[in-house]
């Protein structure tokens, strides 16, 4: 990479590129097993001459969460190894930027290994941000379609909870490694990056802080939208409740006169006919009327609809 810095980045490496390296590094073969394992999770390893480090980064959100990539590194007193399985934006734009820099003045701008690596972290950092912003985004569309009765939102709700619990796990073993990395750097190259370290914490913090700030906003979503269903359901009960009572009446009459008894005006005793020949069917239906309109004027007056 430069006169004092190697940096060797490999991107979906194969079992027999990473072990190759145990012939230029004084790599251990665990170590070399993690880097080709996708189920490790954030650690660093201090050796007598070089520093081992997995970190996993959000790589993606999408709507059923996200995922991240694993980045593998060994740090020796002048040279860099990076080993991962997606190639990152990131990385490729520090990596065109060092050999532009050589191309133009035959270094590059990190005089250090920590400071390359410093480098590297921090541009992967910053593409969290827009990463963030995504989520945001769909955050706001929510809150627009949450108070829409017509737009079931719930699914999308959940959706967002899961992503930024997925962030949320992935950025917390960074923010306790962090010192870490800083004080293993100064032991192997004697190079002093706390305040560099402290300043990409301070990075992971600021998306830690929206995290929480988009959970909260989630949790608020969820139980607004629940307690609207709650609402929306409950009225319709109410509705089909007084539809319900309000036919009680009718139903009680007809079925009286559906029994195999003399009532008034019924086919077995004389029929009323001072109305015509219709007069029981209409004497009957206005007093079910009539009920029906006493207890919906009842029900109105108790405020149920």
């Amino acid at each position: 990479m430069s006169a004092g810095i190697r940096w060797v980045d490999i991107v979906k490496p194969t079992k027999e590129e990473v072990f190759a390296l145990s012939k230029e590094f004084p790599f251990h073969a665990l170590n070399l097993e993690d880097c080709i394992s996708k189920i490790q999770l954030t650690k660093i390893e201090k050796h007598d001459d070089h520093l081992f480090i997995i970190l996993r980064f959000p790589f993606a959100c999408e709507k059923a969460g996200c995922s991240p990539t694993q980045i593998s590194s060994f740090i020796g007193k002048d040279y860099l190894v990076t080993i991962h399985e997606a190639s990152l934006g990131a990385i490729n734009d520090v990596f065109s930027s060092c050999q532009s820099q050589i191309d133009e003045t035959g270094e590059i701008k990190a005089k250090n290994v920590g400071s390359l690596f410093y480098w590297i972290l921090s541009t992967i950092a910053n593409t969290l941000f827009p990463l963030m912003e995504s989520i945001m985004d769909r955050i706001e569309a929510v809150e627009d379609s949450v108070f829409d009765i017509k737009k079931p939102v719930l699914l999308e709700i959940s959706r967002l909870r899961r992503s930024i619990s997925d962030l949320r796990r992935i950025l917390s073993p960074i923010k306790r490694i962090a010192p870490e990395i800083s004080l293993g750097i100064n032991e192997i190259t004697g190079e002093d990056l706390t305040v560099y370290f402290n300043d990409l914490r301070d990075k992971i913090d600021k998306i830690w802080d929206l995290t929480d700030t988009a959970k909260e906003i989630i949790d608020i979503f969820k139980d607004t939208d629940f307690t609207l269903s709650q609402e929306r359901m409950n009225r319709a009960l109410v509705i089909l409740t007084v539809i319900f009572t309000a036919t009680i009446p009718a139903t009680i009459i007809g079925t009286y006169y559906g029994m195999n008894i003399v009532l008034p005006g019924g086919l077995d005793a004389e029929p009323w006919t001072f109305l015509g020949p219709y007069t029981t069917l209409i004497v009957l239906s206005s007093l079910a009327i009539l009920l029906a309109g006493i207890m919906l004027a009842y029900f109105k007056r108790l405020g149920w609809f």
